[in-house]
């Protein structure tokens, strides 16, 4: 279960349904974490649309839907096995690999880090499933006990290049704020 928690920097009347100004940091917290982010100018976060699917927090531009918009992005942790914790570099080697069986004639492109909030460095690839121009791109962040995986993902490379300045913002926004944290049930 997580929850959404939206702090607006500037001083609102009255904060709307969904995180839609600019400059609110929203909190997400679940799976023993709390994370922020802001969302770009333009772009909704949600923290139901994605249960479904196990994502935290999805945002979609605003005016459309998580399912059925043409590009999204969304901020996922994957969490370590205890014991078996393994590097930033081995968890994006894996993740690659699963992304290599499941499209053989797909492409990654390592592209330069991007600095998050608190001047972590995210190593940044891009997908390309059919070996084409690419449609994903995944930021990935170390933390402690989990990697943080900040997504961009569009139908079509138009809205992929389109969307790209957002995701940066996006990743540029992230700050993990703690580990510890009790889910409440």
């Amino acid at each position: 279960m997580s929850a959404l928690l939206a702090v607006a920097v500037p001083a609102f009347a009255a904060k709307p349904a969904k995180s839609e100004y600019k400059g609110a940091l929203t909190i997400m917290y679940g799976d023993n974490h709390a994370f922020g982010v802001v969302p770009p100018e333009g772009w909704a976060v949600d923290d139901s649309s994605g249960i479904n699917s196990k994502i935290r927090v999805v945002l979609y531009p605003i005016g459309q839907q998580w399912d059925t918009a043409p590009t999204v992005m969304y901020v996922n942790p994957l969490h370590q096995a205890k014991g078996s914790e393994l590097t930033l570099k081995q968890m994006i080697a894996k993740d690659l690999a699963t992304f290599a069986e499941k499209a053989p004639k797909g492409k990654v492109t390592t592209r330069p880090t991007l600095k998050t909030a608190k001047a972590q460095l995210a190593e940044v690839r891009w997908f390309s499933p059919t070996g084409g121009q690419p449609l994903e791109a995944v930021a990935y962040v170390a933390e402690d006990d989990l990697v943080m995986l900040l997504v961009l993902s569009s139908r079509d490379a138009e809205g992929f290049k389109r969307h790209l300045p957002a995701f940066e913002s996006l990743v540029a926004s992230y700050q993990f704020v703690m580990g510890g944290v009790d889910t409440p049930r």
